[in-house]
């Protein structure tokens, strides 16, 4: 049984969706929510530092429980929440979450990880690690768009604050690339516009419309689906300890959404093909990644289709949650 609540779009990738998904329930019975269920108890899947309201002594008691219960505890990690991060404001936040991170890390049967270097870093807390990527939940799909579909802005790109210094990592080379184009580009952000500055330094070379933020993960992707679709999607990657294992979401959303997107040439994006399901670059050569796509409609249209029939095959929960069923039983 799930503890967790859907607060943080993680917790519904990585736990409520693929826990509730068919694959997974032709093999165990599920519940979700902040109490651990009555009756016979196998599992307890915890995701990321438990619920978000939650206090170490409630995670503890949480934890009590289960064993005396006789139940496998299970901790699901998306991010390296142990690493410091480059934003204050995010290293305050994460800083108040790390004694609730380490003691699920520590006491957990198995801990379930998005990535391989993530996984290496959390076996020096557990022996115990099982590697399962992200996959998207094919039911969000909508129909994919007509080739002769309306295209939307020249440049987007969607995250919190948290993911400011990715962005900002980029745009001197986004300012080189877009330089000379016969109009000014158009430019959405969703979320991290909060912060002026960005969109201050956007707006010298472009046309910057902010989006609202929709804190529902299948209404955000469910809009970014129905939206004239980006011609480039950004998708940098930053230095340091903490996105070092970042994994690949941005691009399982890119592409179901039929956006063509550009990538940091980084560990996360490992499985994007270069020319075929997006364009990979160093952060320094962004600008001409993004100039390219724009210069070349029919690139971006290859991108789009080949994106999204590979995520649709490859990292979908129908195909991955068989494998994370298999993961499950190792813990039991």
């Amino acid at each position: 049984s799930p503890v967790g609540t859907l607060t943080w779009a993680c917790a519904e990738i990585r736990l409520l969706r693929p826990y509730r998904h068919a694959a997974m329930r032709a093999h165990a019975e599920v519940t979700a929510g902040r109490r651990l269920p009555s009756g016979r108890l196998d599992a307890v899947v915890v995701q990321r530092a438990g619920w978000p309201e939650a206090s170490v002594d409630e995670v503890a008691r949480v934890v009590r429980e289960v064993r005396r219960r006789g139940a496998k505890l299970i901790c699901d990690l998306d991010d390296d929440l142990l690493a410091e991060h480059p934003s204050g404001v995010t290293e305050a936040q994460l800083a108040r979450l790390r004694p609730r991170v380490r003691l699920l890390l520590r006491e957990a049967d198995l801990v379930i990880v998005s990535t391989a270097p993530l996984a290496e870093r959390v076996r020096r807390l557990n022996p115990n690690v099982a590697l399962w990527r992200n996959a998207i939940d094919e039911a969000l799909a909508r129909p994919p768009r007509p080739a002769s579909a309306m295209e939307g802005a020249d440049i987007g790109y969607f995250g919190t604050l948290s993911h400011l210094h990715d962005l900002l990592a980029v745009i001197g080379s986004l300012e080189a690339g877009l330089d000379g184009l016969a109009r000014r580009p158009q430019v959405e952000l969703c979320g991290i516009a909060d912060d002026p500055r960005l969109v201050q330094l956007l707006a010298r070379h472009g046309t910057v419309r902010t989006l609202p933020v929709d804190g529902d993960y299948a209404a955000f992707i469910d809009g970014l689906q129905s939206r004239p679709a980006w011609k480039v999607g950004l998708a940098p990657v930053a230095g340091g300890p903490f996105n070092a294992s970042k994994s690949d979401i941005k691009f399982l959303d890119y592409a179901l959404a039929g956006i063509p997107g550009v990538y940091a040439d980084c560990d996360a994006y490992a499985d994007v093909e270069h020319g075929r399901t997006g364009l990979k670059a160093p952060l320094g050569d962004f600008g001409a990644a993004a100039r390219r796509l724009l210069d070349e409609p029919e690139l971006r249209r290859a991108i789009r289709a080949t994106a999204r029939e590979h995520v649709l095959q490859e990292r979908s929960l129908a195909r991955r949650v068989p494998e994370l069923w298999d993961i499950v039983q190792r813990a039991l």
